[in-house]
């Protein structure tokens, strides 16, 4: 075998790593209040979904990654995903909020008296190059503009860094300070950590007055393991590779580590005075979309998982929670649009009752 077939072999199967086939047990019941018809890769997580009177008391932590990879170990990733979503939902301000969000869902209704507020978005990565992601938030604006809605979304880089971005939103949100006293962020994947920066240590509180609420979409706040695994070699050396061809910035895979991402969150300090809600979509394996499903396999040795992120990683200590059972980092969903209408509802009457 000549070199370069060598090196493609072994980048090959770096990649094929940890691909083993996931069982697939039929499940049917209910958690965090949602219904739930799909297949669990263990008979731990079938008994979960279908019998909730006989819930296993367990000593974890849905807000640490650590807690729920060792619970994933002991019991399974879909045990662990739907322990985590229900965990979620026992707390008071958590299972009010998403009882509220299901019923808004059910209800279909707009708005009619907020017209008053400027809902500010944060889109995602490439999200002028790969609009289909839904990362700038095209759809979802043009919804609530009918509804009577004023929306805004802030220019940022689309390939720049986390850094380079929210100083962008800062600058914005420091404009905007001047004819809006009613502000409310919403971002989504990549922007998530850049709104996180901009209102943790960016803006002092004074400048961020008018900002009321901030909900995160899929936030990637502390990093995704899949940046970690692009960092080792040899994949570093075929994903830099592979980003430059395309014209891309390679050094976005170590803006968006862990190790990069998780010091720079924890060292945040919120404003009291912003409301923070986070949509999380917690999939179970049956339920994975095709796009992300590779890489969610990749990331279960670590836990309940998006596909490009660690569920756990997506909360915001102090924030109130919002899960949706069934959905991966994409949040594909043909009822997406009435769920954009009533998650900006039910933190508005939150707001403004």
């Amino acid at each position: 075998m000549k070199p370069f077939q060598v090196l493609v072999a072994v980048v090959l199967a770096a990649f094929l790593a940890g691909c083993s086939p996931i069982a697939r047990h039929p499940a049917t019941g209910t958690v965090a209040g949602q219904a739930v018809d799909t297949t669990v890769d263990s008979e731990d997580a079938v008994r979960y979904l279908q019998d909730p009177a006989c819930r296993p008391d367990e000593q974890a932590d849905p807000y640490d990654r650590e807690s729920l990879q060792l619970l994933s170990e002991r019991r399974s990733v879909d045990f662990a995903a739907a322990w985590f979503a229900e965990a979620l939902y026992r707390m008071p301000a958590n299972g009010q909020a998403q009882d509220a969000f299901h019923d808004a869902v059910q209800a279909a209704a707009g708005p009619d008296d907020h017209r008053n507020w400027l809902l500010v978005f944060v889109p995602g990565y490439g999200y002028r190059r790969n609009p289909e992601t839904g990362a700038d938030f095209a759809r979802p604006r043009e919804i609530l503009q009918e509804r009577g809605y004023r929306t805004l979304l802030i220019q940022t880089d689309e390939l720049g860094t986390v850094e380079e971005n929210a100083g962008i939103v800062s600058e914005r949100l420091r404009e905007l300070a001047a004819d809006e006293s009613q502000v409310v962020m919403i971002s989504t994947s990549k922007g998530g950590p850049e709104v996180a920066l901009a209102l943790g240590e960016l803006l002092p509180a004074e400048e961020s007055a008018h900002v009321r609420a901030w909900i995160s979409v899929g936030g990637l706040l502390r990093g995704s393991p899949q940046a970690d695994r692009a960092l080792r070699w040899p994949r570093r050396w075929f994903a830099r590779t592979v980003l430059w061809f395309k014209g891309l910035r390679p050094g976005i895979i170590e803006n968006l580590s862990t190790p990069v991402r998780r010091p720079v969150f924890d060292r945040l300090r919120w404003p009291p005075h912003v409301l923070m809600v986070q949509y999380v979509g917690v999939p179970l394996s049956g339920q994975v979309g095709r796009k992300v499903r590779g890489r969610y396999r990749k990331m279960r040795h670590l836990g309940p998982n998006d596909g490009l992120t660690l569920l756990a990683d997506e909360l915001v200590p102090g924030g109130i929670v919002v899960t949706d059972v069934g959905l991966d980092h994409y949040y594909r969903d043909p009822d997406i649009d009435l769920k954009t209408i009533a998650l900006v509802n039910i933190v508005l009457e939150e707001l403004d009752p």
